[in-house]
């Protein structure tokens, strides 16, 4: 009996992990609730995906909290701007969408286009925020030559939020609203799995988190 309760016993270890990352999850939809935290709340899942799922280092609430305060700024600054993008892209595509103009197909696209390059874009900018202490306009363009350069791994990360928005979405609509207890905490410590493999290769040598 003793060993089943062990913090050592593989099963403990798993129901543990699993406890984190639904607290992480838990976090995370909270502090997004305002929408203007959407940008320092997905840093902090990011930095707390890696330091305690991964690395097994600190506690939830308190490396998730530190992040929270120390990217908030910068975090709020991107967040919001890439929501304002999203809004602004998505409600020029539903116009021209509607129209009969003979135009109205290549500004959709063009529309489409640019979607997509931010969408890749944004895989990179709040990871490397947690990690790099760099100012929002460098930021940008970190992630925009490392979403070109890595391609592949862009992809994957493509894919990785895109299983995350489904599954959020039917959640919803199931109205199953356990997954959204694991979703993103489990997504994100995926994602962080390849994402890392990169951000290695942009991060200073005696940087260690």
């Amino acid at each position: 009996m003793n060993r089943l309760f062990n913090a050592d016993n593989p099963i403990m270890k798993a129901l543990s992990k699993l406890f984190d990352i639904g607290w992480l999850s838990i976090l995370y939809l909270v502090f997004c609730v305002p929408i203007v935290t959407i940008g320092p709340a997905t840093t902090a899942l990011y930095y707390t995906a890696i330091k305690v799922l991964r690395r097994e280092r600190g506690y939830v609430w308190a490396e998730f909290w530190g992040c929270f305060k120390r990217e908030f700024k910068y975090g709020a600054i991107l967040g919001i701007g890439f929501t304002l993008a999203y809004v602004l892209l998505i409600f020029n595509m539903r116009y021209v969408g509607s129209g009969d103009t003979s135009y109205g197909g290549y500004l959709y696209g063009i529309y489409l286009a640019m979607l997509i390059v931010i969408t890749c874009v944004l895989c990179y900018v709040f990871p490397i925020l947690s990690r790099l202490a760099l100012k929002p306009g460098k930021i940008l363009r970190l992630a925009l030559y490392v979403a070109v350069r890595h391609f592949p791994f862009t992809l994957i990360h493509l894919v990785i939020l895109a299983v995350a928005a489904i599954i959020s979405w039917y959640a919803v609509i199931l109205g199953v609203p356990i997954l959204l207890l694991v979703v993103p905490g489990g997504c994100s410590m995926l994602y962080t799995l390849s994402m890392e493999y990169i951000l290695k290769k942009y991060q200073p040598k005696e940087e260690d988190l």
